[in-house]
């Protein structure tokens, strides 16, 4: 961020939280098809994987608001840059918001519904 704004000192820069993997996964556990894509294709494994147990997945969680922190702590130390608030990271995701081809990226109503988080926590947000 500092090489950025050193070459762009008139820019602007917004930083998204990381959306709530554990939120997902408590959404979508009991969908087989969900958990069997997971397994097959090694997404995201440290927290989807059937066989973690609850630390195991708490440990990712908080490793998860500690990146949210840092993000959040760049953003803070520069006077051109605006933090969400952990805005994505605090949508809670429904079934239609994740995509049914690998059960873990945003769908397209997903996508769109992350647009209107982020763009409600940007420097234009609409009320």
């Amino acid at each position: 961020m500092g090489t950025f704004f050193g070459t762009h000192p008139d820019s602007y820069a917004f930083v998204s939280s990381i959306p709530n993997v554990r939120q997902l996964y408590e959404l979508l556990k009991g969908n087989r098809t969900a958990t069997s894509t997971w397994r097959n294709f090694g997404i995201c494994q440290s927290m989807l994987a059937a066989t973690n147990t609850t630390a195991q997945r708490d440990a990712v969680s908080a490793r998860e608001a500690e990146f949210n922190k840092a993000l959040a702590e760049v953003c803070a130390s520069l006077a051109r840059c605006r933090w969400d608030g952990g805005a994505a990271f605090g949508y809670a995701f429904t079934t239609r918001d994740v995509s049914t081809i690998d059960h873990f990226h945003p769908s397209v109503t997903g996508q769109a519904s992350l647009a209107r988080v982020s763009w409600g926590a940007s420097y234009w947000p609409t009320r």
